[in-house]
């Protein structure tokens, strides 16, 4: 065997045995985490630097409904996410896939950032928006895309106008049928110029433009905390889509993440995965009582 040929080897055995510590690595918090669980998993990574909590909504803060308006917050997950509000040492941010005043009206504190269509659309606390520039020509294809959609609808799918981005909703539709409808929807949205992305039982109508939820979560950071925010904070965040992977990615390395699902053959790019809003809940929890006690 040729001493290349041993490298090679060598370096195919050792991505290997990386790739399988990580899988176990995020497995360990397949099953309800406990608070002794997450001090394992935070408490070293937590100092005396300021700290960002950056949370997702739907499916991480609130469990999925079969329609939107009926997801809500448990009691505990609002006590201990207003808690965190007050305390001067954390900073806290949701980003959402809803446009931003409803996602601020779901959420229902005052003090903090939010992020509406995958953040597209920032409001800071002061009252003051960012909006992401769209091209015109797309933009005025939007209202001929939804009416295109309206009439789409079939079987109780629906259609979610969120101003600058739109969600063809299909979870009432028989399953059989989902694919069908997916691709039919998915045809109307490249038709008008619009990316179409797939959501949980949903294909959404984004604008061409390159932002998503980690350009937002890190125009939000630079914003906040300067350019150098990656060497003067610590950043937590958590959320449960496909649309939360490029938050993940921009924080490998520098942050804590968790992905919420149930699913342990999921690949993702977060630190841990978790099985549900009530592992979630924990977490905030857990940065109460941490932050809480300073």
């Amino acid at each position: 065997m040729t001493i290349l040929h041993k490298l090679t080897l060598n370096l195919i055995f050792t991505v290997f045995v990386v790739s399988a510590l990580r899988i176990v690595e995020q497995l360990d918090l397949k099953l309800e985490p406990q608070m002794e669980d997450l001090e394992k998993y935070l408490e070293d990574y937590v100092s005396n630097k300021p700290f960002a909590l950056l949370l997702d909504y739907d499916g991480t803060l609130a469990a999925i409904q079969p329609h939107p308006n009926m997801t809500y917050m448990t009691e505990y997950t609002k006590e201990a996410l207003l808690n965190i509000s007050s305390y001067p040492n954390v900073y806290l941010a949701v980003i959402s896939g809803r446009g931003v005043d409803d996602v601020k009206t779901k959420v229902g504190i005052d003090g903090i950032v939010y992020a509406g269509n995958h953040g597209l659309e920032i409001l800071y606390p002061n009252g003051t928006r960012y909006i992401h520039e769209v091209p015109s020509d797309v933009k005025a294809n939007f209202t001929k895309m939804v009416d295109a959609l309206e009439n789409l609808k079939r079987d109780g799918s629906w259609v979610e106008n969120k101003k600058f981005s739109v969600t063809f909703h299909f979870r009432a539709v028989p399953e059989k049928d989902h694919e069908k409808i997916n691709n039919e929807a998915k045809e109307i949205i490249e038709k008008f110029g619009y990316r179409a992305n797939p959501a949980h039982c949903a294909i959404e109508a984004k604008p061409p433009v390159v932002w998503h939820k980690g350009k937002a979560a890190e125009y939000i950071l630079n914003h906040s905390f300067g350019k150098d925010w990656r060497e003067k904070i610590q950043v937590v965040f958590a959320g449960d889509d496909t649309t939360d992977e490029d938050v993940f990615e921009l924080l490998q390395g520098i942050g804590v993440t968790f992905r919420v699902t149930k699913d342990p053959n999921i690949v993702t790019k977060a630190t841990y995965k978790v099985p549900s809003t009530e592992a979630v809940t924990k977490v905030l929890q857990w940065v109460d009582k941490k932050f809480g006690n300073k």
